[in-house]
């Protein structure tokens, strides 16, 4: 590593960590946003693979400007893949953390819970018809990362038993992704239920970048 290289590195560390909100940052990788969100897919994909399936492959970053999708991928066929990324987190908890209330946790009842999923989650359905670089007829995947301290895969596993799929007229796919669990050796993951809504067809989504 030259000087020059380890000048870089000091540089990025002090801009993160000015940057690091101290909350629920299992997934932050400030101050890049692209390395953040293709890190989360990437993980994404470990945790499929280690479940023993592999549904997308060669995954890249669009970067900013090219977005949306945040990320890109191929299937088993090698169509190409729209994949977008969110964050369930708790606002109101990473400002009380900021001021110095260090414990302050949100706390996650089962309906503000998969209430905010399903916002978040039509939030990027209705994002559709703004990809650019289409068409991706390998689909269009969502995946939601959370690091909440109330939101253990015990507890989401049991918010999820019953719970009514998310309606949405593009989303092909949607997963939740949690934070690393040494135990499980990968983030756990939730592939979330959908329920496909007509949609006028039409040329959404098909503009380029």
């Amino acid at each position: 590593m030259t000087p020059e290289d380890e000048r870089e590195i000091l540089a990025l560390m002090r801009e993160a960590r000015k940057k690091d909100r101290g909350y629920a940052n299992f997934f932050s990788w400030p101050p890049d946003r692209d390395l953040e969100e293709l890190g989360v897919v990437q993980s994404l994909q470990e945790a499929l693979a280690h479940a023993g399936t592999v549904p997308f492959t060669d995954i890249a970053s669009r970067g900013r400007g090219e977005d949306p999708p945040d990320c890109e991928a191929r299937n088993t066929s090698g169509q190409r893949i729209a994949i977008e990324v969110t964050e369930l987190v708790n606002g109101k908890a990473i400002a009380a953390f900021k001021k110095g209330d260090r414990y302050n946790w949100a706390c996650w009842p089962r309906r503000e819970f998969l209430t905010a999923l399903t916002d978040l989650i039509q939030n990027k359905d209705k994002r559709f018809p703004k990809l650019k670089g289409a068409p991706y007829p390998g689909g269009y995947v969502v995946v939601v990362h959370c690091d909440e301290t109330e939101l253990s895969a015990a507890q989401v596993a049991a918010f999820m038993e019953g719970a009514a799929g998310i309606a949405c007229s593009y989303i092909t796919q949607a997963y939740l992704l949690l934070s690393y669990d040494p135990a499980l050796e990968c983030c756990p993951h939730f592939l979330l239920p959908l329920i496909e809504t007509p949609h006028l067809a039409s040329s959404e989504g098909t503009g380029n970048s």
